[in-house]
């Protein structure tokens, strides 16, 4: 049935195939348009959701990094610690029980 050939009272409209052709046929930069504005509106969605991620993220390694530069510096502070001449000294008298060498007891060697 043609769009343009008259009705007889029995039939009914094609409104659905109407509504096609007309968006289709007459209206093709509308839907082009609006065909733009879905795109966009899904792209907008996306990089929004992509830039929380990482902004997320981003704050994650900051933390993270803090972290690490707190360990950094207790581990610096240890390391001078355990490097103390006294402590290593003290650990080799009471613990190991050894003495200073005495001057008589040194040798030294020439070639």
């Amino acid at each position: 049935m043609n769009v343009n050939e008259p009705l007889l009272n029995s039939q009914r409209y094609p409104l659905q195939h109407i509504l096609i052709q007309d968006i289709f046929a007459a209206n093709k930069f509308a839907f082009c348009l609006l065909f733009a504005i879905v795109i966009t509106a899904i792209g907008t969605v996306w990089i929004t959701y992509q830039t929380r991620a990482l902004i997320s993220q981003k704050s994650a390694l900051t933390v993270q990094k803090e972290d690490l530069e707190n360990e950094y510096v207790n581990l610096r502070l240890e390391e001078t610690t355990l490097s103390n001449n006294s402590r290593i000294e003290s650990i080799a008298i009471n613990s190991l029980g050894m003495n200073r060498v005495k001057p008589e007891q040194e040798v030294v060697i020439l070639e």
